[in-house]
């Protein structure tokens, strides 16, 4: 099983020519590789307030729609003063397969090319168990889930939703991906990249709780592998100056359920 893992587009017309070069290499690459599932981890769009008939905008969903023609696509929306709630727009990209948007944490099921919420009373096995979590924040946990602000429980809820997908994913036997977007702790930055001071940072041992074969996450710009299965794609193309190094993205390959 192939997994494209894509993130930090960060979509704006003013890079625009070098963004569509990349998204069109990356579109190619998938239908080459014949890639089952794109995962894509967040910060699609460059500002939340992007204007849908900018460039940039049509880009994106023109190429998430090519996307779905190869595999099924499974988004989480991003940075809040990025993405905001504009990527959730992709949820219209048409192609063959489904494109889901994640606005909050939510576990799909992958099942001959298409997800569905469970398979409760499905004697059949998942071809595979896709958890994504959009990049959290302390608003969203006082806001919706009625946590303090404290790190500590803000910690411990996020052990607790990691564990939790984790356990509802082993019921299934078969592969499980897990989509973050946000800091680890340990992680590298680029050269120029300044993430908020208010960011929530997850340890590995807290994403290990979801017991997932593979943790493709992205918000740092810098592509590294993190303890073996913990990937950062990176950026697609230098976002801020000082991104020196390479970009990209990954095809990663899983044994099929």
């Amino acid at each position: 099983m192939k997994i494209l893992h894509s993130g930090d587009w960060h979509g704006r017309d003013k890079d625009y020519e070098e963004f569509e070069k990349c998204l069109c290499f990356l579109v190619q690459a998938a239908k080459n590789e014949c890639v089952n599932l794109a995962v894509l981890p967040g910060d699609i769009f460059d500002s939340r307030d992007i204007k849908l008939d900018s460039l940039s905008a049509k880009l994106v969903i023109k190429k998430v729609s090519e996307l779905a023609d190869i595999c099924p696509v499974a988004i989480a929306i991003g940075t809040p003063s990025h993405d905001g709630l504009a990527a959730e727009v992709l949820i219209y990209a048409k192609g063959e397969y489904p494109v889901s948007v994640a606005i909050k944490p939510e576990q799909l099921i992958l099942f001959k090319g298409n997800f569905y919420g469970s398979m409760d009373g499905c004697a059949a096995k998942p071809d595979a168990v896709i958890s994504l979590v959009p990049q959290p924040t302390k608003q969203f946990f006082q806001t919706e889930s009625d946590i303090a602000s404290s790190n500590a429980e803000i910690g411990q809820a996020m052990s607790a939703l990691f564990a939790g997908f984790g356990a509802r994913a082993a019921e299934y036997n078969c592969p499980h991906i897990l989509g973050y977007h946000g800091s680890i702790s340990g992680a590298k930055l680029s050269t120029g990249q300044i993430l908020t001071g208010m960011d929530i940072e997850v340890s590995i041992d807290q994403l290990y709780l979801s017991n997932a074969d593979l943790i493709l996450c992205d918000h740092i710009h810098l592509p590294q592998e993190l303890a073996g299965n913990v990937f950062y794609s990176g950026s697609l193309y230098a976002n801020n100056w000082g991104e020196n190094h390479k970009h990209g993205f990954y095809i990663h390959e899983i044994e099929a359920a």
